[in-house]
């Protein structure tokens, strides 16, 4: 597959502050008057402390992503040679392009990140880190990584929240080199997060229509976005959902409510784009564009399939790190407790409104 050095298809990030100017907003002379935006905004959130369903957060579509390099915070004595051989390069890329491939997402390419002086390796992020950075990239969610030593740590942040979205823990296989399993690895990761995303798809508003709804003979129908490399078959069962924070755990892994509000039945699939009709559906919540789509019999056939197990930390066995085993080839290529997180993303937005 060529490696463009342009975004995918159909995406180009459009940053509406570039990333030194967006910088100086962090000069000296701005910090009294973010200090004091914060001061009053922290007065207007005393009284949310003690009411949980007084902030809502609800999870929203990720179609925009970006990537970063691999940290490494430690060499492994045994592979010393991973830092400086392009075997962190290559695992980056095939993190990339699995996510690209599956056309799910709109993913960063290199070339945009360098442009934007952000293509550098970055581990764990505070809320607020990643609210920034998805305001600079103008990306939905986030993707780190951390090795050290054997340990592989993949955190996937929402960027508009700045909540963990899905964490993962991977002990490498002591028989193998870092540098034979990082990049399969990478991959695999990649699968298994997709794997967890409670939704396979988003309403999309047909331009000739201009609304997400419409009738169609005696039937109100629906076109959902499922991709071209959806498991969906005509007469499958469709939900249209809201996932909504209820715990501090990431929100694909537990920390979520799911709440279904409408459901259909697939009666075509054209080049990924299926027509939906909505057998029933709650008034008082409308289907709109972008609202998010599960297809529960493809749900499950990618949890079957793609996930490497349903924890947060997992060590590869002898047989799963073999497949995940994928020598070098030199080619030419684009690389070289709730409350108080969401009182801590609360205050952060109200900063970026008014900083911004």
């Amino acid at each position: 597959m060529e490696r463009s050095n342009n975004f995918n298809s159909l995406f180009i990030f459009n940053l509406q502050l570039p990333l030194k100017r967006a910088m100086s907003y962090f000069s000296q002379h701005h910090l009294f008057s973010r200090g004091l935006a914060l001061a009053l905004f922290a007065i207007g959130m005393a009284g949310f402390q003690g009411s949980a369903h007084a902030a809502e957060v609800e999870h929203l579509l990720v179609r925009r992503l970006v990537v970063f390099p691999i940290k490494i915070l430690g060499a492994d004595p045994n592979d010393p040679a991973i830092v400086e051989s392009p075997v962190a390069d290559e695992a980056w890329w095939q993190s990339r392009e699995e996510l690209a491939h599956s056309h799910r997402f709109l993913v960063a390419s290199k070339q945009f990140l360098v442009r934007s002086d952000a293509f550098q390796p970055r581990g764990e992020l505070q809320p607020s880190d990643a609210i920034i950075l998805g305001k600079l990239l103008d990306a939905h969610a986030l993707v780190t990584w951390q090795l050290k030593g054997r340990e592989l740590d993949v955190q996937v942040y929402d960027a508009q929240t700045g909540l963990v979205l899905w964490v993962k823990n991977v002990t490498l296989h002591p028989s193998l080199t870092v540098a034979d399993q990082l990049a399969g690895l990478s991959k695999r990761l990649m699968q298994d997060f997709m794997a967890t995303i409670p939704y396979q798809g988003f309403t999309v508003v047909d331009s000739l229509v201009g609304k997400p709804t419409y009738s169609q003979g005696d039937l109100t129908v629906a076109q959902v976005d499922l991709g071209v490399e959806s498991g969906a078959q005509t007469g499958d069962i469709v939900q249209w959902i809201r996932i909504l924070a209820t715990t501090a755990a990431p929100f694909f892994q537990g920390g979520s409510d799911l709440r279904v509000f409408a459901e259909g039945r697939v009666l075509k699939l054209d080049h990924g784009i299926a027509t939906v009709q909505v057998v029933r559906a709650d008034k008082l919540v409308p289907i709109r564009e972008n609202s998010l789509v599960r297809v529960p019999r493809d749900a499950e056939r990618l949890i079957n399939t793609f996930t490497i197990r349903d924890v947060l930390h997992t060590s590869l066995t002898p047989e799963l790190a073999a497949l995940e085993a994928n020598p070098m080839e030199q080619k030419a290529r684009e690389r070289r407790p709730l409350l108080t997180t969401l009182s801590v993303v609360g205050s952060v937005v109200a900063f970026l409104l008014l900083a911004f």
